[in-house]
């Protein structure tokens, strides 16, 4: 099988979300900047894979076409003639997603150069809880069909069971999520393209207001806009257009159990001591398979950068990533381990807390970091031991999942 490499990436600045924006225009900006620091013309290309969204980009309709054919758009913009165009949505899983296809075809030989494209640009506060004429069977929005609430609230239910769970009251877990919101933050203020930069201290996150207990209002990530491009070669291809090519060890992606909601409301609210053995094992799944697909586990990774919408999901990732007791995930937080010069740096981008999300680019927006970290060019947020191989996670809505392995091949 072809083996399969990053050689190179490029970000635009994460902004204040719900603007009106120069849609195309804002992919083609980041999506040439990728091309042009290898030397390669949209010509050279073989593909252009795209995340995609029937979420409204300054248009009035729920379902909006153009939003959903962004791949075409782009190739057309940028003068392209007779790619393979593909658009891809998985919700905020998307990116993942889209890399993993375009990591099949180098593998496969179906194509030598793809680029990977995303982009977001989500209306301001919750998520709209409206349906669209296609979703008949949903009375309201997908977060209060299932669980009667909106994304803080299960978040901060999932939080309280883990801690019922564990023996610990709720202020246990409240203080580990502070800790994170302040290491992240002191990431963030290091990163030229977070929309935060500013360290947000565990008083300052404590005394915020509570929006769904344990959760404070600075636990949760805001949404933004952004857009990430990276670009995928085979390695004989990858290794003359760079010198410090990164290997795609792997690239999974993961979907729902069956009769298992995404928001777990009955595995939340369900008393009496049960203890599920493997909580939320559809997040696992995809971090088995890449582990498989890798030949590695979880004592190979040196980093990771994890989708954290909120600061608890940080501490679901590390416990998935590593497999371990919780109690183990508590120590690492607790120790400010996940820090850049701790074991286990997690989210030295900064992470979504940082720069708010953007749905459909956030995982770009991971394997930028990765990238960047791995080639040593981070500066002054670069992680301070030496690192080989880094993992990237990613979740959405109706149990997307994704999870890709990044190695040194130099």
């Amino acid at each position: 099988m072809t083996e399969s490499a990053v050689v190179s990436a490029a970000i635009s600045d994460w902004v204040e979300a719900g603007k009106p924006a120069p849609t195309v225009e804002v992919v083609a900006s980041v999506a040439l900047e990728a091309m042009r620091r290898v030397g390669l013309r949209p010509a050279d290309l073989d593909a252009v894979i795209s995340t995609t969204s029937a979420m409204p980009f300054g248009h009035p309709t729920f379902l909006t076409t153009p939003a959903q054919h962004m791949g075409h758009r782009l190739a057309g913009k940028m003068g392209s003639n007779g790619l393979q165009v593909f658009n891809v949505s998985g919700a905020c899983a998307s990116a993942a997603a889209a890399f993993s296809i375009a990591d099949s075809m180098i593998k496969s030989g179906k194509a030598k150069k793809v680029l990977v494209v995303g982009y977001d640009n989500s209306p301001r506060g919750f998520y709209f809880s409206f349906n669209s004429y296609l979703d008949t069977d949903m009375t309201i929005g997908y977060p209060l069909k299932v669980v009667g609430a909106v994304n803080p609230s299960y978040w901060a239910m999932w939080a309280r069971r883990r801690a019922y769970e564990m023996g610990k009251p709720v202020e246990d877990i409240k203080e580990l999520m502070a800790i994170i919101k302040e290491e992240l933050s002191k990431n963030g203020a290091l990163n030229p393209h977070a929309r935060y930069k500013r360290v947000f201290t565990v008083k300052e996150v404590m005394e915020s207001p509570i929006v769904d207990d344990p959760l404070h209002l600075y636990m949760i990530s805001a949404v933004s806009s952004g857009a990430g491009a990276v670009l995928l070669a085979d390695m004989d291809t990858a290794r003359r257009l760079t010198d410090k090519p990164v290997r795609v060890a792997a690239s999974a992606v993961g979907g729902p159990l069956h009769n298992e909601p995404s928001p777990r409301l009955t595995y939340f609210a369900t008393a009496g001591g049960r203890r599920a053995g493997k909580p939320f094992y559809e997040w696992r799944r995809p971090i088995e398979d890449a582990y498989r697909q890798a030949g590695m586990g979880a004592e190979d990774l040196d980093f990771a950068e994890v989708h954290d919408t909120s600061a608890f999901h940080v501490i679901n990732w590390i416990d998935q990533i590593m497999g371990w007791e919780r109690e183990e995930t508590d120590r690492l937080i607790r120790g400010r381990e996940f820090g850049r010069g701790g074991k286990f740096p997690i989210n030295a981008s900064g992470g979504t807390t940082s720069f708010g999300e953007a749905v459909y680019a956030q995982a770009l927006m991971e394997v930028y970091e990765i990238f960047t970290q791995l080639r040593g060019e981070a500066g002054e947020r670069q992680i301070r031991k030496e690192i080989k191989v880094g993992m990237a996670t990613a979740y959405g809505a109706y149990g997307s999942y994704g999870a890709i392995i990044l190695e040194r091949a130099w």
